[in-house]
């Protein structure tokens, strides 16, 4: 098969009326994989979870509700994380796990980047106005400004427009990892080192702007790069 296959998180719906998990994915991060020619492939855990992360050539971690600070050696205070699902985390976390070991390229979206920071060994903010921290929330857009030059960043303006609907961001980067963006005191990507890993914690799926499809060319980029 020729074309490129992105293994993507999946995130549930729960009917508490029956026994039934639904999966739920904004079908814009699945345009973005089929605009690209390529096959998205949703990761969902059981028997051949494995089998099926073999077959994937990247990986899309995508937003949804908070993980349990457990993994970033915390507790819940004051119930600050919302709606963590254990069988959400653990996938996650596998996904994450195969990609570092495999050096499969991986690119997180709001949730997604807390993911990679609280799996790979950084840490959460639980709530980013508990924690005083200076970040605009109205109107759900504001600007991101450049602090490192990278691969990726370098390829992106100095400042620019994005939108925001999350409430935790990431505290301490993962070892590897470099702050590439931030607004005020809320990081807003990284990128590691030498790893092909790229995080957001804006939706660039959803306010598809210029540096939207900067950002997501230069994942499939990395991923056909990996493929040869």
């Amino acid at each position: 098969m020729n074309k490129l296959i992105i293994g993507v998180s999946p995130r549930f719906s729960h009917d508490f009326k029956d026994e039934y998990h639904y999966v739920r994915i904004n079908i814009d991060y699945i345009t973005q994989i089929i605009n690209r020619d390529a096959i998205p492939l949703i990761l969902c855990d059981g028997a051949t979870f494995n089998d099926a992360l073999k077959l994937c050539d990247g990986f899309l971690i995508i937003g949804g509700d908070d993980i349990d600070p457990k993994f970033y050696n915390e507790t819940n205070i004051e119930n600050l994380s919302k709606g963590i699902d254990d069988a959400t985390d653990l996938i996650d976390k596998k996904i994450l796990d195969y990609a570092k070991i495999n050096k499969i390229p991986t690119f997180g979206i709001c949730r997604g980047i807390q993911a990679m920071a609280a799996f790979m060994g950084g840490s959460l903010y639980q709530d980013i106005s508990f924690a005083n921290l200076k970040h605009p929330t109205e109107n759900k857009k504001h600007m991101v400004n450049k602090v490192a030059t990278t691969n990726l960043s370098s390829l992106l303006p100095d400042s620019f427009l994005v939108n925001t609907y999350h409430h935790q961001s990431v505290k301490d980067l993962p070892e590897g990892f470099i702050t590439t963006f931030t607004n005020h005191d809320v990081i807003e990507a990284m990128e590691h080192k030498t790893l092909p890993f790229i995080g957001v914690q804006w939706h660039p799926e959803r306010f598809y702007t210029t540096e939207s499809k900067i950002i997501f060319d230069y994942f499939f980029d990395l991923v056909k790069q990996n493929k040869k």
